[in-house]
C-alpha cells in the first residue's frame, strides 16, 4: 500500500493494490512459511520504497536507507541480486540521462558495500569465503533444473488470470502516459532477472517481483474504469479466481497433520540420542538438532545438491561407508538398499516406533 501510493499518489490505487498483492496465490503461499524469502522480500520493497522516495524528494537519507535496506535483502538470500541488478541498472540510466548526481551513485554504492563489508570480512577471517562461494553461489549456477522457466510463468498466469491482463494494460498505459515510467521499467527488470538468473524458479523466487506486478495492475484497474462500481467488479473478478484456488488447496485451512507427525519423529529422536551423537537423515526428516553423517543430509533427490556439488569439486558419497565410519546412534532407510551390507549388519535393529527408522545396537 505505501509504495503503491509513494509512486502513484492516490490512496484508492493503494488499497486496489494491496487487495491484489494479497491475493497473489504465490505472494500468499510463500509469506505465510516461516523462511529466509520473506525478510528478504520485505527489505527488498522497502529499498524500493525508500528509492523512490528519493526520486520524489532527492533525500540522501531516502537513498542511503534504500541502500542499506537492499544489502539487508542481499544478506538475507543472495538471489536478491536480481533487484541489485535491476536498481543498478535503473540509477545508472538515470546518471546517463543527468537525472541523478554522479556523487549520489557513489554514495548509493558505497552505502551498500559497507552494509555488506562485516559479513564478508567476517568470511574472509574465519577462512569460510571459499566454502560460501561455493555453496551459495556455484552450487545454485550447476544445479540441474526442475522447476522450468515457463512452467513458473504459466503457472502464476492461470492463477492470477485478471491481475496479470491488467499487469500489462498497466504497462501500456503507462507507456503512453509517460508517467511512472521508472516504476514500470524497475517491475519489468527485476521479473526478467529473476526468469533469467535462475535455473529453478520456485514460487519464493518471485515474492519481491509480484507487489509490483500487482501495484500496476492496480493503478490499471483505477485509470480504466472511472466508475467506481465497474473498478469493483473487476476487482472482485480479480481477487475470485485467485482465493477460489486457495479454497479449493486448502491454503486458508491447511491440513498439518503432516506436520504434527514429523514434529513427533524430531522429538523421539532428540529423547533418544545426546549431544554429540550423530545421525543419518538423508532427507531432512528429523534431524534438526543432531550432526549427520554426511553434509549432504539434504537436497540427494532432483534438483540434487550433492550431483551439483561434485561438477565443481571432486566427493565421494557413500553412505555406508558413513555410517560404518562415525557409528551413528539413529538411521533412517532413506537411499538404503539393503540392511545384510556388512557395514550395517546386526549393527541396527528397526524402531518399535518408527518403521523407517534404525537404532544403533549397543
Amino acid at each position: 500500500y505505501l509504495l503503491s501510493v509513494r509512486v502513484f499518489k492516490n490512496a484508492e490505487i493503494g488499497v486496489f493494490s494491496m487487495i491484489l498483492t494479497s491475493t497473489v496465490v504465490t505472494f500468499y503461499m510463500k509469506s505465510v512459511e516461516i523462511r529466509p524469502d520473506v525478510p528478504q522480500a520485505l527489505a527488498g520493497l522497502l529499498s524500493i520504497y525508500f528509492l523512490f522516495s528519493y526520486y520524489d524528494n532527492r533525500s540522501l537519507k531516502s537513498l542511503v536507507a534504500s541502500s542499506v535496506l537492499l544489502a539487508v535483502s542481499f544478506l538475507f538470500l543472495q538471489k536478491s541480486i536480481a533487484l541489485i541488478i535491476a536498481i543498478g541498472a535503473l540509477l545508472l540510466f538515470d546518471l546517463y540521462k543527468k537525472r541523478v548526481g554522479y556523487w549520489h551513485i557513489v554514495i548509493y554504492a558505497a552505502v551498500f558495500l559497507l552494509s555488506v563489508a562485516p559479513y564478508y570480512i567476517y568470511l574472509l577471517l574465519g577462512g569460510t569465503f571459499e566454502q560460501y562461494f561455493v555453496v551459495n553461489w556455484l552450487l545454485n549456477y550447476y544445479m540441474e533444473g526442475v522447476v522450468g522457466r515457463s512452467n513458473s510463468l504459466i503457472k502464476f498466469s492461470r492463477e492470477n488470470t485478471i491481475t496479470c491482463v491488467f499487469y500489462l494494460i498497466g504497462l501500456i498505459t503507462i507507456y503512453r502516459s509517460c508517467k511512472h515510467g521508472r516504476f514500470a521499467v524497475l517491475s519489468v527488470l527485476l521479473l526478467l532477472l529473476t526468469v533469467i538468473l535462475f535455473n529453478n524458479l520456485w514460487r519464493q523466487y518471485f515474492m519481491t517481483a509480484m507487489p509490483l506486478i500487482a501495484i500496476i495492475a492496480g493503478y490499471a484497474v483505477y485509470s480504466s474504469f472511472s466508475s467506481k462500481v465497474i473498478r469493483f467488479v473487476v476487482l472482485i473478478g480479480a481477487i475470485y479466481f485467485p482465493i477460489t484456488y486457495m479454497h479449493d488447496y486448502a491454503l486458508f485451512n491447511m491440513d498439518n497433520r503432516g506436520q504434527l507427525g514429523q514434529l513427533a519423529k524430531i522429538e523421539y529422536v532428540l529423547s533418544i540420542t545426546d549431544e554429540g551423537d550423530k545421525v543419518y537423515d538423508g532427507d531432512v526428516v528429523f534431524n534438526v538438532f543432531r550432526d549427520d553423517v554426511d553434509y549432504f543430509w539434504f537436497c540427494l533427490e532432483k534438483p540434487s545438491c550433492l550431483n551439483a556439488y561434485k561438477k565443481v569439486r571432486p566427493y565421494r558419497y557413500n553412505i555406508y561407508q558413513s555410517i560404518a565410519a562415525q557409528n551413528p546412534k539413529v538411521i533412517s532407510n532413506f537411499r538404503i538398499h539393503s540392511f545384510n551390507d556388512i557395514r550395517l549388519r546386526s549393527r541396527y535393529k528397526v524402531s518399535d516406533r518408527y518403521p523407517d527408522l534404525y537404532l544403533r545396537v549397543d
